[in-house]
């Protein structure tokens, strides 16, 4: 399927390469404080004192070329044998030094990244982001792709371009001396007059640079958008790939295959087309980096020749201008050899500002008008006037009031639809249009047992001791009590439970966990579905009698919720909103909904 970002001219009203890159270095900043204060400044200032010495060192190995050259062109034997020998211990130098680059550069980028993926994870899983995104109409696509993999390429490269940059500024200022000390001025004859140019190969050297640049940012200027917009295309693509697994039986059962193939297909083609796209402005980019690259070795040699022949300048002298205006031109063009990088560098940061402003914004929410979770005097559990709306504002439910003692258990059925789910949500503090009131007690913990429980790949040990942590005998009794004996012997054993427990057996679990975590209000969403309703009425009941006190509301048709419920409720849909049509169990009966009467 196309995802919103996967369309044809999506990310056109995108934030300025500028602010990508502020907003990033806002987001990451943290890195740099708190606990990980000590680690990220160990490896920068180690990084940085690495860039720093290579660059004297190649500064060192540009003097050891004049040395070494004169002494060839004087036939001098004993400094070129000098020279020879004292060029092992360079080499050394310059070995370390880029090993210690190495090691301090990868290692602090994986601690950067380690970072930034945790906060972004911890943003999105904590406190229920990642669902509370999808109902807030601001969850971006893709969201674990822009964790697992945008993270990765917004932080590594962003590494090596500080080096860069950093190695390219004292390059300049090294260099830059040794041009104009060896180059010095050049005289040159125009009529009966002559000019001298002073520092002529320094001038050359940023004219030089200053056109390249200019050239690379006028044909390359729509590239970062347009890398941006083939990577939003790649996690389209990932994103229909992804739907066909995780939906398969669903799909091979509706023999729906066709219509997920044309899908896959639409993402495809959108990739293609961008992909063609960027190929062709890196086309034009490389007739400007090909010929400079040809260019840039031979342009200081023909500047050069004239003092040379003139004997104004040594052997050793031309080789040492020559390195040294090539050096200088690779750091003056730190751009140009960049600029691919950092178009993509920028797509991936705008992807994961993307989602930190996302996750922000569903956590500076205002609190929901109207809507009220409050704490109640009493055990148990009580709805006053609670009306629900959806995302455009029309009402789902209206006027749904009950109150349960502590130890009840409801039942509520009907054709509400849709109501019922957003119902079961509002009273997990999930769903937040609507009015009305819903009082709990105090610190009260809400358990929702799901039709289909989503395992983690983690041990059922973790799974189970999730909520509180139990002693292994209480949680083998529990798993024994709702059919789990074969568990007890895995519990430190990590699998694809998804895959390796049936769709009964995850049920039977759900509810073994609930019981573990001794919840005071617990939500069943069909949680017996897949299980016989002899079954399932056993494991109602060891859960009424494990969790006395708790009331237990169960929605839907599931075996086993008729025969053990204390209370009952029918919900109704009246001209489109669900109401409460019928109740049983109740002392007192509410008046259903005004929609009735009408």
């Amino acid at each position: 399927m196309l995802t919103p970002d996967d369309k044809p001219g999506a990310g056109s009203a995108v934030p300025g390469d500028r602010q990508v890159a502020l907003r990033f270095a806002r987001l990451t900043g943290g890195f740099w404080h708190g606990e990980t204060a000590r680690c990220a400044w160990l490896w920068t200032l180690l990084l940085a004192a690495g860039v720093i010495l290579t660059v004297f060192a190649n500064v060192t190995v540009n003097r050891w070329n004049g040395w070494f050259f004169d002494a060839l062109e004087r036939k001098d034997g004993h400094s070129a044998l000098v020279a020879m020998a004292v060029f092992p211990l360079i080499v050394l130098v310059v070995a370390g030094l880029g090993v210690l680059i190495l090691k301090s550069r990868e290692t602090f980028q994986v601690h950067w990244r380690r970072w930034l993926t945790a906060k972004l994870v911890d943003g999105w899983v904590g406190e229920r982001r990642f669902f509370r995104l999808g109902l807030s109409g601001k969850e971006p696509a893709n969201p674990e792709y822009r964790i697992a993999d945008d993270v990765r390429w917004a932080t590594e490269p962003i590494v090596d371009f500080a080096m860069g940059l950093l190695s390219s500024v004292i390059t300049i200022v090294m260099f830059i001396e040794i041009l104009w000390e060896i180059g010095g001025s050049l005289s040159v004859s125009w009529g009966d007059s002559e000019i001298t140019i002073p520092a002529y190969l320094v001038l050359a050297a940023i004219l030089y640079a200053v056109i390249v640049t200019l050239l690379v940012t006028g044909v390359g200027r729509h590239l970062a958008g347009l890398i941006a917009l083939r990577t939003d295309s790649e996690a389209g693509l990932r994103f229909a790939l992804m739907r066909i697994r995780d939906h398969g039986e669903a799909i091979a059962l509706a023999r729906t295959e066709a219509g997920e193939r044309h899908a896959v297909a639409l993402s495809h083609g959108v990739l293609v087309l961008r992909w063609l796209s960027v190929i062709k402005h890196r086309a034009r980019l490389t007739w400007i980096t090909n010929g400079s690259s040809a260019l840039v070795p031979v342009v200081p040699l023909l500047l050069a020749a004239p003092k040379y022949l003139a004997g104004e300048m040594t052997l050793g002298g031309v080789v040492q201008v020559a390195a040294a205006f090539v050096a200088v031109q690779n750091a003056c063009n730190w751009l140009f050899d960049n600029f691919m990088r950092i178009a993509e560098w920028l797509a991936a940061a705008r992807r994961v500002n993307e989602l930190a402003d996302a996750l922000e914004a569903v956590e500076c929410e205002p609190p929901a008008q109207g809507l009220v979770i409050e704490d109640g005097p009493h055990e148990g559990l009580r709805l006053e006037a609670v009306t629900l709306h959806d995302g455009t504002g029309q009402p789902l439910a209206a006027e749904i009031g009950f109150a349960l003692p502590a130890g009840a258990m409801l039942h509520i059925t009907g054709d509400a639809g849709f109501a019922k789910s957003a119902l079961l949500q509002a009273i997990a503090g999930l769903w937040q249009q609507g009015e009305g009131v819903i009082a709990m007690p105090r610190g009260a913990r809400v358990a929702t047992v799901p039709q289909h429980l989503q395992l983690p790949g983690i041990s059922l040990r973790q799974l189970l001791q999730s909520d509180r942590p139990r002693p292994a005998p209480e949680i083998a009794a529990v798993l024994r009590r709702y059919g789990l004996s074969t568990l007890t012997s895995r519990l430190d054993g990590e699998d694809d439970w998804n895959k390796t427990l049936t769709r009964g057996e995850r049920q039977r679990l759900a509810l073994a966990r609930t019981e573990l975590g001794s919840p005071e209000i617990v939500l069943l969403d069909e949680a017996t579905s897949a299980l016989e309703t002899d079954a399932a009425l056993d494991l109602l009941t060891e859960l009424r009698a494990a969790l006395p006190r708790a009331v237990i509301i169960a929605f839907g048709q599931s075996p086993g919720l008729a025969e053990i419920a204390s209370h009952r409720i029918v919900l109704r849909r009246i001209r489109g909103v669900a109401a409460i049509v019928e109740r049983e169990g109740f002392l007192e009966h509410h008046a259903a909904a005004a929609l009735e009467a009408s």
